[in-house]
Parts: C-alpha cells; sequence; structure tokens
C-alpha cells in the first residue's frame, strides 16, 4: 500500500488545488480549471478524467490498486475530480458529457463509503447526496442502479432499495435470485429495523409475494 507519508502529501496537495479550482470556477475560467484537474490526476495518479471515464469502474479499481487491494483515497480523489469536472461542463450546458462523470462519480464514492467508510477532509457523504439530486431527474445507466440499490440497503433504506430491485429487474440488472437473497435478508431483520428503514413486515412478504409472481412462480 501508499506509504501514510504519501497519501497525506498527496491529501495535502489536493486540498491546495481545489482551493485554486474554486477560485477559477468562481471567475468562470471553466477552460483552465479544466486543464488543472487534468494537470493534477496525470502528475498525482498518472490518470486523467477521459480515461477514468472509458475504463469499466472495475478496471479502474484494478488500476487504482497495490497489493490487490484499491487504494480509497485514489479512488475518492478520481470521484470528487470527476464531479467537479462535470459541474463545470454543466455550467457549460454540456448535459451529455456531465452525466456521465456524475454517474461514474457516484458510483466511485458509494464503493469507498461501503467499503471504507468517510475519508477525513473529502467531505463525501454530501458529495454522495448532491450527485444523488443531480442525477435524479434522468435515466441513471443500470451500474449506477445497481451501486445505489447496494447503498440504500447497506444503509437501512429499505423501501428506497426495493424500488430500486424492480427497476434493475426490467431492465435485465437483477436476476430473480439475487431478489430472493434480498428479501430473505431483508426478513432476518427485525420489525424495529424494517419500519426505520420504511418497511412494515407485511409489506415485506407482500413485496416478496409479488416478486415471486413476477418471476412466474407459484405462491404457496
Amino acid at each position: 500500500m501508499y506509504s501514510r507519508d504519501y497519501l497525506m502529501r498527496m491529501i495535502s496537495q489536493m486540498t491546495q488545488m481545489m482551493g485554486q479550482l474554486m477560485g477559477l470556477k468562481e471567475q468562470k475560467k471553466n477552460d483552465e480549471a479544466l486543464a488543472l484537474i487534468d494537470e493534477f490526476l496525470n502528475k498525482e495518479l498518472r490518470m486523467r478524467t477521459k480515461l477514468a471515464l472509458g475504463l469499466s469502474d472495475e478496471d479502474l479499481l484494478q488500476m487504482l490498486s497495490v497489493g490487490g487491494l484499491p487504494n480509497m483515497e485514489s479512488v475518492a480523489m478520481i470521484a470528487i475530480f470527476l464531479q467537479e469536472e462535470g459541474e463545470i461542463l454543466e455550467e457549460q450546458g454540456r448535459l451529455h458529457d456531465t452525466l456521465p462523470r456524475y454517474e461514474k462519480a457516484l458510483r466511485l464514492i458509494l464503493y469507498v463509503l461501503r467499503m471504507n467508510g468517510p475519508i477525513s477532509g473529502f467531505d463525501l457523504e454530501n458529495r454522495a447526496a448532491k450527485l444523488i439530486d443531480r442525477t435524479e431527474p434522468y435515466e441513471r445507466m443500470a451500474e449506477t442502479k445497481r451501486s445505489l440499490w447496494q447503498w440504500y440497503e447497506s444503509g437501512k433504506k429499505l423501501a428506497d432499495a426495493e424500488d430500486l430491485l424492480y427497476e434493475l429487474y426490467d431492465t435485465g440488472g437483477a436476476s430473480f435470485e439475487e431478489g430472493i437473497a434480498f428479501y430473505e435478508r431483508l426478513d432476518l431483520l427485525d420489525d424495529s429495523e424494517l419500519e426505520a428503514g420504511g418497511l412494515s413486515r407485511a409489506e415485506l412478504r407482500e413485496g416478496m409475494a409479488q416478486w415471486r409472481l413476477l418471476a412466474g412462480e407459484s405462491v404457496s
């Protein structure tokens, strides 16, 4: 893994760079801001946002791994700068280029939060909430819906997770077996946990029965 000294230096460099970036954005110097992002990522991570976008999430995580494990700070940095670049492009009216960056950033941030938890100074939870809001009006990619499904379940937002399961199933993004496993996991929770997540025990039973009917199974 990267040494702690190296990571602290990289985070310090990122903090300074973010100050410069915010200044350029406020001055509407968008091209300079985009160039600054590219320069920083290339220098610190040997990565550019276009390359990050062109890779699958799995391949990107592999590239950012040391000893077989993704470096979470590096993953978070890529996500943050994808989000920042997306905001600049949105300001320019380039929504077609903005949304892929927002979705990739969201998936990477949710991955870090699920696998590692928050990273001090990165404000990942607020960034995730903002990205969820920004992408809500649009049809998200199946892989983004899947990432959100896992995030909602891990965060005990169970009604939201159930809604996304059906969206995924409709587009072939989740199998019947995955849905059954989801309901079985929820069935192990206490009634209070279910209700805190937006589902009653009766609604859970009804949901499982509906899921079996959806897949053509008979309900006993």
